[in-house]
């Protein structure tokens, strides 16, 4: 069944009736519960996802409350929208819908029956009429039942005092409105008001009444339904000035006038509802049924029309006509006693209802006193309260006793004083039933409240699962499975409690249209209600109740409840990934820093050092030549000049290296083949390794060009070759290899901010003695080494690092004692454009415009218009997502015109790889491209991804790339 909510009053009857009828044809009920389809409030809408949960697959027949769901989107666009549930059979209540068979009241003649009752019985003749929304086919054919009978009864039908049709809902404020509208347009007011439901008849007479009019005195008042919703409806509360400053604030239709006596017309919804429950038991069954089946509708005569007006006020006799036929006996009068009291009259003695017609007999009579009638009754109608029975039950046939007795006494002054105390004892069974029942809904609301409470305040699954499992059996709730989402259609359990216990559940997602991962069967019928979660514009999950309680708004109350739960615990969840992450980041970024930090200081240090030596070597290399050229070759003093100029330029080789290492020296890059370069300086590097070590080069073709100088990337060789000869005294094998690279925004090594990108890895292995973690941490510090006094400077290292940095590249050491060490070097790719290779950082221009559409599906809103702009000013068409589930929905709706999906990888609701995926398994297969501002766990497979932050050029020319190799 699927129906709108809330489940409450006249909704609920009709839920009701549908599932006694199918646990009496022995069937299992699930009931669906969202909201109108169309619904204006974009937060109510939120609701309907739970329809979406209708599997053909799983239900035999489906019955569709069609003026609950459809009433905003009309016959046609219902008729439209039951085609996803094909070829489920479907049974419409209280609509017609295609092919499928209705079950409909008889609004017509319902209506028709209460403006008959008006005119012959009271004898009013202007009758004005309150029409129901536009949208609601019942409410259009009781307007033509009140057609009708004035035209049966020769009373001109006057539009002035027939109101607009209302908008979609049954709010009482509107009919108040309208009420006060024809009032003002016509010269004398009605002396009857026909409402096209009691709700709207609780409109009319607060209007009525605020005007001094009385009711019935001055108007009747009729309804229709049998049914307020007085729970559902806004307070309406309005704020007015009053005399000087003072602001009041009250209520522009009073709600608590919601229970006046009306007569109004019975709607069967219990019955169409039992009866829905038949024929989708018949069409699951493949037997025959009727195409239109009509309940008919009873008039209930009370107060507000103008009839009985002594008694008990608002509990006048609520059913039927209120005559008894003359040749009426006795025993036609206990059997209505009984018939009216239903099952409650089997808690009573045999023969009691023959009894009290004896007794009232003999009491009217005068042939005993009333004393023992009254004892009877009151003692009757205690039993039958206990039964279940309300005392209004009592009062119809009670009258039809009266009237039965009163045809037959003489002194009706005796009687009539005993049927006064008769009514004083039923009013106060009346009173004392009000009583318990407004006391029993206060405890009601009480317990759901501090039920919601402790569900609200849950901050873990755990929490949650303790709180229901204390909680549901105090609202009578039997069984309670709570669903949350992980995607668009795919759902994990996160509380399955049932039989009073909580079961273990599986773990691995699984369809949400299966609604649970496990068998859901009972030995008995069962009923079930499931209602979704959602949060806003979020939708979090659903959640399917076995049936418990009758009232419906407990399901309601605990849904919300548990969405509000679920919402909290999602956040608290969300803040506690995030924070694991970033103490995670921070860390990282907090070693990499103070390394940095420290690397930074000693280079300050160092070139400080290096300025002032290469100033002091000025003057003594400068001096020293100069007495070269002034000595004569066989001058004794020559020898030590000569000394001095080797000292001096091995001092200045020595800052030279000091500078590599602070990036103060001038480099020269140019785009080039490093298996090129590195094979020119094989030979040299077999010489400078030494015979006992084995030398191995890895150089294969293919391999990107890099943007570097020639000179110091033989310099960063030979200076690791050195590092790795002297770790290898004994001989080994030194192997150098090349190939091209990816570092991500994730990746880390010893050089702080170095762009995510394309690089060529040069790295320099060795079986040597390798290091521990505190030589590893030193390792590029200047004038570190492990090398005994007088065989290293410390410099070799510092120098390589320095190179790889002010070369834009990064560097890492990987090593262990007795593992050897490998040292990874990675160098830039440059860019090419128009031919020539440029350095690749720098900002390039595309001129190539593009075509195509793109779905840009970005979280931030800045970081998605720049993307937009950059986009469309190149050509492209650009249909634009805040998060993943939004861009479902635009990839749904622009299938056949999207060519290319980009992402950010890592989002709310739902992240890029998981878009892709179900648009994929969907058989949508766009080009993708990923964007990411840090690292993710993410699978990506093979799409391209783009690191923030990013220039328009690169983003361009990625996209053109991808879509060309796409074509």
């Amino acid at each position: 069944m699927i129906t709108a909510g809330p489940l409450i009053e006249l909704a609920g009857e009709q839920w009701r009736g549908v599932s006694e009828g199918a646990q009496r044809l022995g069937c299992d009920l699930v009931c669906f519960v969202g909201t109108e389809l169309g619904h204006p409030d974009p937060h109510k809408r939120q609701a309907n996802s739970v329809y979406e949960l209708v599997s053909p697959d799983r239900v035999d027949a489906l019955v569709v409350w069609t003026t609950r769901v459809g009433q905003l989107i009309g016959s046609e666009g219902m008729q439209e929208y039951v085609k996803r549930y094909a070829p489920t059979p479907i049974v419409s209540v209280e609509t017609s819908l295609a092919q499928w068979p209705a079950i409909l009241m008889d609004n017509r003649k319902g209506m028709e029956q209460a403006v008959d009752h008006l005119i012959e019985v009271h004898g009013r003749r202007r009758i004005a009429f309150v029409r129901g929304p536009r949208s609601h086919a019942g409410a259009q054919e009781r307007y033509q039942g009140y057609a009708d009978s004035l035209r049966k009864h020769g009373i001109p039908l006057d539009p002035r005092l027939v109101t607009v049709p209302g908008s979609f809902v049954w709010e009482p404020s509107t009919a108040a409105d309208a009420v006060r509208a024809v009032l003002a347009s016509v010269d004398r007011p009605p002396d009857a008001v026909a409402a096209a439901n009691d709700d709207y008849a609780i409109g009319v007479v607060s209007a009525l009444e605020a005007l001094g009019f009385r009711i019935p005195e001055d108007i009747a008042v009729v309804g229709y339904d049998n049914h307020t919703n007085v729970r559902t409806h806004d307070l309406g509360y309005a704020t007015t000035s009053g005399s000087g400053h003072q602001v009041r604030v009250h209520r522009k239709v009073d709600i608590d006038a919601a229970m006046p006596a009306f007569t109004t017309v019975r709607a069967p919804f219990h019955q169409m509802g039992v009866r829905a429950a038949e024929l989708a038991l018949a069409l699951a069954r493949k037997r025959p049924t009727p195409p239109v089946q009509t309940m008919r509708t009873e008039l209930v005569v009370r107060r507000s029309c103008g009839c009985l007006p002594t008694g008990l006020g608002e509990h006048a006799p609520a059913h039927g006509r209120l005559n008894l036929a003359e040749s009426a006996s006795a025993h036609t009068v206990a059997g209505r006693l009984r018939s009216s009291l239903g099952p409650s009259a089997e808690a009573l003695p045999e023969g009691w209802a023959e009894q009290l017609v004896v007794e009232l007999m003999a009491a009217g009579r005068g042939e005993v006193e009333g004393a023992e009638f009254l004892k009877l009754l009151a003692e009757y109608i205690r039993a039958s309260a206990r039964a279940g029975c309300s005392p209004e039950s009592w009062w119809a046939p009670l009258f039809d006793l009266y009237r039965f007795v009163t045809a037959r006494v003489t002194d009706a002054a005796v009687f009539q004083e005993l049927w006064l105390r008769v009514q004083l004892l039923v009013g106060d069974a009346f009173r004392t039933d009000a009583k318990f029942a407004y006391l029993s809904h206060e405890r009601h609301d009480q317990t759901v409240r501090e039920a919601g409470q402790r569900l609200i305040a849950s901050r873990t699954v755990s929490e949650l699962t303790d709180a229901l499992v204390e909680e549901l059996p105090r609202l009578g709730i039997p069984g309670c499975h709570v669903m949350a989402y992980e995607a668009p259609g795919i759902a994990r359990v996160l509380v399955r409690y049932e039989r009073g216990a909580v079961r273990t559940a599986p773990a691995r997602p699984f369809p949400a249209i299966a609604l649970t991962p496990y068998p859901f069967r009972r030995d008995e019928p069962f009923s079930a209600l499931v209602a979704p979660l959602h949060a806003d514009d979020e939708q979090l999950g659903y959640v399917i109740f076995e049936e418990g309680p009758e009232q419906g708004w407990i399901y309601e109350a605990v849904q919300q409840q548990l969405s509000s739960a679920l919402r909290g615990i999602r956040l608290m969840q969300e803040l506690k990934d995030a924070r694991a992450r970033l103490e995670e980041r921070v860390g990282e970024t907090e070693a990499q820093l103070r390394h940095a930090q420290k690397m930074e200081a000693i280079g300050r240090l160092t070139g400080g050092i290096a300025h002032d030596f290469n100033n002091i070597l000025t003057v003594v290399n400068g001096n020293s030549e100069m007495l070269l050229r002034r000595t004569l070759p066989d001058d004794p003093r020559r020898a030590a000049i000569e000394d001095i100029r080797h000292a001096g330029e091995r001092a200045a080789n020595l800052t030279r290296q000091l500078l590599a290492f602070t990036r103060q020296q001038v480099l020269h890059p140019e785009s080039l083949d490093l298996r090129e370069n590195l094979t020119k300086v094989g030979s040299m590097l077999r010489t400078l390794v030494g015979e006992g070590i084995e030398l191995e080069l890895d150089l294969p073709g293919g391999v990107s060009r890099v943007w570097a100088d020639a000179g110091q990337i033989e310099q960063i060789l030979f200076n690791l070759a050195v590092n790795s000869r002297d770790a290898m005294p004994q001989g080994g094998r030194l192997t150098v290899q090349i190939g091209d690279a990816t570092l991500g925004p994730g990746d880390t090594g010893r050089i702080v901010g170095v762009r995510p990108g394309a690089y060529v890895v040069m790295r320099v292995r060795d079986t040597g003695a390798g290091m521990d973690k505190s030589v590893l941490a030193q390792v590029f510090e200047p004038y570190f080494t492990t090398k005994p006094v007088g065989k290293g400077t410390g410099l070799g290292l510092s120098t390589v690092f320095g190179i790889v940095q002010q070369s834009g590249g990064q560097i890492e050491v990987i090593s262990a004692p007795g593992e050897g060490t490998t040292i990874e070097v990675y160098l830039p790719v440059p860019y090419e454009r128009e031919g020539t290779p440029t350095a690749p950082f720098t900002r390039r221009v595309t001129t190539q415009l593009g075509a195509g559409t793109v779905l840009l599906v970005e979280d931030d809103a800045q970081v998605r218009a720049m993307t937009r702009r950059s986009l469309e000013a190149a050509g492209y068409v650009v249909v634009e997502a805040g998060d993943g589930q939004e861009a479902l929905q635009l990839a749904t709706e622009h299938r056949s015109t999207i060519d290319l999906v980009l992402t950010d990888v890592v989002m709310p609701k739902m992240g890029g790889p998981e878009l892709v995926a179900l648009l994929r398994s969907a058989g949508a297969a766009p080009a993708v491209i990923y964007m990411s501002g840090y690292t993710t766990d993410e699978p990506m497979t093979s799409e391209v991804l783009i690191s923030k932050p990013y220039v328009e050029s690169e983003l361009l020319e990625a996209v053109r790339q991808v879509l060309d190799q796409d074509v």
